[in-house]
C-alpha cells in the first residue's frame, strides 16, 4: 500500500472499541449480552453481582454447558460465534446471540475475566484480559461460566463521563432482569448489588405465579389471558385490566422469540384498543410475547436486538390490535381477587387482631369516612376550605353567602358572590368581577406550601393510628429503600416490614383524607422514571422533586364537583392571593379570569 495514502486499516483494538460503543452502551448492555449468553448455553442457575450500579463490577454465573478451552479463546475474538455459518443462518437465527461481537467488545473497554468449564474436564479455563493483554491459566471451578466485567469504560474516558449515576444504572440493569425472570420462569435468578442479595427467584411453573413475584399482587389479580394461535404466528400471555393502567411504561413487557423487544407501533397498537376504557394519559400494562418464523422477522437491526424489523408488519400491528380488543371485549373488566397472600401479609392480619382489643370504634360519618380519633384529625385537617355537607347546596350557600359583610371594602378588599356549578368561585372586588377555577386555585395554594416545606426540609404530617401495609412490586424496592429520606421529606414514613411490605406510620397532612396509598404509589412510580437527586434545600428544584410535588398538589386539592362553605372559599381566595404572581396551576391553566367593569359595560352595549 502506498505510505502516502491517506486511509488506514484500524488495529483489532480499535475496532473492538468502536464495535463496543454500539453493543455497549451502559452496565446493562453488558447484563443484556452476558445473560442471554447464559440463556444459550442452557443454565438453569444464573446469578448477577454487581458493585455501584455495574460500572466498578459486573459478575454472572451460570451453570451451563461451559465452554472448551479452544472455544473460550475464540469467544473473545471478533466476529467468531457458535451461533451462524451462512447467510441462510442469519435469517432463522433462534438463539439469543449470534453476531460475535458481544465479548470481543466488552472486552476491549473493561478489565476482563472469564471462567469456564465443560462436563467431563478435570480443569476450567480462566482467561483475563487487561489492556488489549490476554492471559489462559487453568484454575478450579464448577461446571458452567463465569464471566467478570471489572471498571467499564476505563480505558475511554470520554464514553464513561457520560454515565448516569449508580442508581440510574443499577435502575436499567433491574428493568432489564425483571424482563428476564418474567419470560424464563424455569431458571433460578439471583441479582445482588454492593455485597447484599436484592432478588432471588426460584424456578416455578405458573407464570401467573411468576407474575405476581415480580410485579406484585395487584397486576397479577387483575391480568386477562391472551393466547392466539394463528398460521403464521403466535401471541401468548397477559393484558391488566382497565383499572391497574399506569402513567407510564414500565410494566409493558413485549418479547418476540423469546427476545425482550421495545417496539413502539405495537405498544400504540395495544393501548389503542383499550382507547375507550382508560385515559389517555395513562398506558396499558401487559406481558405478551409474540411467536413468529424467524425468517419473517429481523433481529439484526441494531447490535443490541432490541429493535425488530417484520416481513409484513401490518399484519402483524393488526392483528395485535384485533387480538388486545377481543380480549377486553369477551371479559368482565372488574376486579378479580385471587389467593396470592403472602406470609407477611397473614402475620399482619394477625397482629391486627391483638391490636384490635384497644382500638377505638370505627363509625361512618356523613362523608363516608371513619369517626374516632381518625375522624377527628380528618376533619381538622381535611376542612381547610370547609366542604359542605350533602344537601340543598344552593340553600346552604346562599344563606351564608347573605351572611357575610356585603361591603367590599371590608378587610379582605373583595366579596364572595357564589359558586357555579361547584367548579368556579365568582368574587366582586372594587374593579370587577374575578371567577376563580377552585381545583386550579387550590392545586397551586397546596404547590406553594410543598415547595416552602420541601425546601424546608419536612412537609406537615399526620401519624396514623391505624398504620397500614403496602406491598411494592419487587422492581420499585430499591427505589422505596433508595429515597428513604426523600420520602420522609415529603411525610412518609415507611418502615420494612419483610420482603416486599412496608408499614405506613404517617402521611402528609394534606393527604390525609385521599388515598394515601395510591399517592404513595404514584410517587414511587414517579421515583422510578426519574431517579436524579431529590435532596432538598436546592435553590433549583430538580425535575424529579416538581413532578412529585406536583402530583401531591393536585391530588390533594379542592376537586370540581365539591361544595365549598363561603368561609371555605373566602380562605381559598386569600391563599392564592398572597402569592400573586403565580396565576396558573401546575398544569399552565388559568386560576383565575378577570373581567373589569369597563369590560362589563362593553359587553351590555352600555360603554363605547
Amino acid at each position: 500500500m502506498n505510505s502516502d495514502s491517506k486511509i488506514k486499516i484500524l488495529p483489532p483494538e480499535l475496532v473492538n472499541q468502536i464495535a463496543a460503543g454500539e453493543v455497549v452502551e451502559r452496565p446493562a448492555s453488558v447484563v443484556k449480552e452476558l445473560v442471554e449468553n447464559c440463556l444459550d448455553a442452557g443454565g438453569r442457575n444464573i446469578s448477577i453481582e454487581l458493585t455501584n450500579g455495574g460500572v466498578d463490577l459486573i459478575r454472572i454465573t451460570d451453570d451451563g454447558s461451559g465452554m472448551s478451552p479452544e472455544d473460550a479463546r475464540l469467544s473473545i475474538a471478533q466476529h467468531a460465534t457458535s451461533k451462524i455459518k451462512t447467510i441462510d443462518d442469519l435469517f432463522s437465527v433462534v438463539t439469543m446471540g449470534f453476531r460475535g461481537e458481544a465479548l470481543a467488545s466488552i472486552s476491549s473497554v473493561s478489565q476482563f475475566k472469564l471462567t469456564t468449564k465443560q462436563k467431563g474436564r478435570m480443569a476450567a479455563t480462566q482467561l483475563s484480559v487487561f489492556d488489549n493483554q490476554i492471559e489462559t491459566v487453568e484454575v478450579g471451578a464448577p461446571e458452567g461460566t463465569t464471566i467478570e466485567v471489572k471498571n467499564l469504560f476505563y480505558n475511554i474516558p470520554a464514553r464513561k463521563k457520560y454515565l448516569k449515576t449508580a442508581v440510574t444504572e443499577y435502575n436499567h440493569i433491574v428493568d432489564l432482569f425483571l424482563y428476564y425472570v418474567l419470560l424464563h420462569k424455569q431458571i433460578n435468578w439471583t441479582l445482588s448489588h454492593n455485597g447484599k442479595v436484592v432478588y432471588q427467584f426460584t424456578a416455578i411453573d405458573d407464570h401467573q405465579g411468576r407474575i405476581f413475584e415480580v410485579l406484585g399482587r395487584e397486576v397479577a389479580e387483575n391480568l386477562l389471558d391472551v393466547d392466539y394461535n394463528g398460521v403464521e404466528f403466535k401471541i401468548k400471555g397477559f393484558i391488566g385490566r382497565p383499572q391497574i393502567a399506569r402513567n407510564n411504561r414500565k410494566l409493558q413487557y413485549l418479547f418476540v422469540n423469546n427476545r425482550p423487544v421495545d417496539e413502539y407501533v405495537i405498544a400504540k397498537q395495544i393501548k389503542d384498543a383499550f382507547a375507550t376504557l382508560i385515559p389517555h394519559t395513562l398506558y396499558p400494562v401487559y406481558i405478551l410475547s409474540l411467536d413468529i418464523e424467524p425468517s419473517a422477522v429481523d433481529v439484526n437491526v441494531h447490535p443490541r436486538k432490541m429493535e425488530v424489523r417484520f416481513s409484513e408488519p401490518q399484519k402483524i400491528y393488526k392483528m395485535i390490535y384485533r387480538v388486545v380488543a377481543e380480549t377486553l371485549d369477551k371479559n368482565e373488566l372488574t376486579k378479580q381477587i385471587h389467593d396470592f397472600e403472602s406470609t407477611s401479609e397473614v402475620i399482619f392480619k394477625q397482629r391486627e387482631r391483638f391490636q384490635g382489643a384497644n382500638q377505638m370504634p370505627v363509625q361512618t360519618n356523613w362523608r363516608g369516612g371513619e369517626t374516632g380519633l381518625t375522624g377527628q384529625f380528618n376533619s381538622q385537617i381535611s376542612q381547610k376550605f370547609d366542604f359542605v355537607p350533602q344537601g340543598n347546596h344552593n340553600q346552604v350557600v346562599l344563606g351564608a353567602v347573605e351572611s357575610e359583610d356585603s361591603s367590599i371594602t371590608n378587610h379582605r378588599g373583595f366579596k364572595v358572590i357564589g359558586q357555579v356549578n361547584r367548579s368556579y368561585i365568582v368574587v366582586e372586588t372594587n374593579s370587577g368581577l374575578k371567577i376563580y377555577d377552585q381545583h386550579a386555585s387550590s392545586e397551586r395554594v397546596q404547590f406553594e406550601k410543598l415547595k416552602q416545606d420541601w425546601q424546608a426540609g419536612h412537609v406537615s404530617q399526620q401519624t396514623l393510628l391505624l398504620p397500614e401495609q403496602i406491598v411494592f412490586p419487587p422492581q420499585e424496592i430499591h427505589v422505596v429503600e433508595g429515597n428513604s429520606e426523600f420520602l420522609q421529606i415529603m411525610g412518609f414514613t415507611l418502615e420494612p416490614f419483610g420482603g416486599n411490605t412496608y408499614i405506613l406510620s404517617a402521611v402528609p397532612q394534606l393527604l390525609i383524607d385521599k388515598n394515601v396509598k395510591e399517592a404513595l404509589k404514584e410517587l414511587v412510580g414517579l421515583l422510578l422514571e426519574s431517579p436524579n437527586s431529590v435532596g432538598n434545600n436546592q435553590e433549583d428544584m430538580p425535575d424529579s422533586v416538581r413532578r412529585v410535588i406536583n402530583m401531591m398538589s393536585c391530588r390533594s386539592a379542592v376537586k370540581f364537583g365539591d361544595e365549598l362553605s363561603v368561609p371555605g372559599m373566602y380562605a381559598l381566595i386569600e391563599a392564592l392571593e398572597a402569592n400573586p404572581s403565580q396565576y396558573t396551576c401546575v398544569h399552565g391553566r388559568p386560576c383565575v379570569i378577570e373581567y373589569k367593569y369597563e369590560e362589563l359595560e362593553k359587553l351590555f352595549k352600555r360603554r363605547n
